[in-house]
């Protein structure tokens, strides 16, 4: 096959200005992230060096800058996936990127300037292409992106790929004489890796930014379910989700014996009147975390409202409830303590579920105790067993201090 020179340039130039079109036009349409415009950049760049490839036999002096053109292509689409993955930033510099494609480059212009034979320059810019191009499928690979990202490693890929092809293009212009067919395929080579480069990038920067579109939209929906699911100051579930949880544990089948507590912070009110709306808060939020670190795994708990929480306690009998009541006190008295604030009293009202008792009848009986509990004074925990004429408490167990 006879290949015409000018006519493969102008199919260069049009398939790589189109890549770029067709990039340039989705930049302006839809959300991009920060990288996108490097590789437009990047495009545009090598359509241009083939057009000057087109006036070289003409204007020999335009060569190098075409050539420079050409080679950036690797090296300016990596600098695009390091501010796209800027959050894990590569131990190689960036300066690494522009003292390497310089090197590249003045070593093919040392060969041109000294009237280097075509199978010397040939081999000088395919050799420096084969190592910007492994170059930089070496640094993407090392990017964490990488890891969850099929795009990335497709455009590992791609650059190995054509650091493959630059390699057996040098190889050839060094062991074969740059005439005649040989010519011809290392025009046809060039001309591939430059087209198929080009069009596989448009491909795989939509392709990146979709996937990072679909993550950022995953992290929205989960960021959206956590504010629906889980009350905000204490990072407990809320009364809604905490319904459901538990009522779903409830009707799955909990290993009995189960319990269910409800607690509130003794003379709450009188912390928001005296002391201020953030006292109160942060005696919510110490509450919150208290109850997560002597809570298990199994165990559920929410925030009802204002001061009051609920805890469901599989696989615990009463008397393990007021158990863990003690150390949620315990934990919270302790933290106080630490900060020099002043003691905190929790009130707690506890009752074992009884089989096939609905979650909203425990919790009406967990309510009675809770209030059996502030009319016995307050900083203690009060369990509640049904009767027929109502419900009969047990004795108080006074739980550390109670609130001033």
């Amino acid at each position: 096959m006879t290949l015409h020179l000018p006519t493969l340039l102008v199919v260069c130039v049009a398939a790589v200005a189109v890549s770029a079109g067709v990039m340039t036009l989705y930049a302006g349409t839809q959300r991009t992230y920060r990288g996108f415009g490097w590789w437009i950049a990047a495009q545009w760049l090598l359509a241009l060096g083939c057009l000057l490839q087109m006036f070289r036999d003409d204007t020999p002096e335009l060569l190098p800058l075409a050539n420079l053109l050409l080679l950036q292509w690797p090296v300016v689409v990596l600098g695009g996936m390091r501010r796209f993955s800027a959050r894990h930033p590569s131990r190689v510099p960036p300066l690494a990127d522009a003292l390497m494609l310089g090197a590249v480059w003045l070593g093919w212009l040392a060969v041109w300037a000294a009237g280097g034979s075509v199978a010397e320059r040939v081999a000088a810019f395919s050799g420096g292409s084969f190592v910007l191009h492994l170059y930089g499928a070496v640094l993407v690979w090392r990017m964490a992106e990488t890891r969850i990202s099929a795009a990335t490693r497709m455009l590992v890929g791609v650059g190995l790929a054509a650091a493959l092809l630059h390699a057996l293009r040098a190889a050839a212009a060094l062991t074969a004489p740059v005439q005649g067919a040989v010519a011809e395929g290392l025009l046809l080579a060039s001309g591939l890796v430059i087209v198929v480069s080009a069009l596989v990038l448009v491909y795989l920067a939509l392709m990146l930014t979709a996937e990072r579109s679909e993550s950022q939209l995953r992290e929205m929906h989960r960021q959206l379910r956590f504010l629906a699911d889980i009350d905000v100051l204490t990072h407990v579930p809320n009364r809604r989700h905490f319904h459901e949880l538990a009522a779903q544990a409830l009707a799955e089948g909990v290993e009995e014996p189960c319990t269910l507590m409800m607690l509130d912070v003794d003379h709450f009110k009188r912390i928001n009147d005296e002391h201020g709306h953030a006292a109160g808060d942060e005696a919510l939020r110490e509450v919150g975390r208290c109850m997560h670190e002597a809570l298990r795994t199994q165990d559920i708990a929410g925030r009802l409202g204002g001061d009051e929480f609920a805890v469901l306690l599989p696989a615990a009998a009463v008397d393990d409830a007021i158990v863990v009541a003690g150390r949620i006190v315990e934990r919270l008295t302790q933290r106080r303590a630490e900060r020099g604030a002043a003691p905190l009293g929790l009130s707690f009202g506890v009752v074992l579920l009884q089989p096939g008792e609905s979650l909203v009848d425990a919790l009406r009986r967990a309510d009675q105790a809770l209030y059996e509990a502030k009319r016995q004074g307050r900083g203690c925990a009060v369990p509640a067993f049904d009767a027929e004429d109502g419900p009969v408490f047990g004795e108080s167990r006074p739980l550390g201090l109670t609130a001033l």
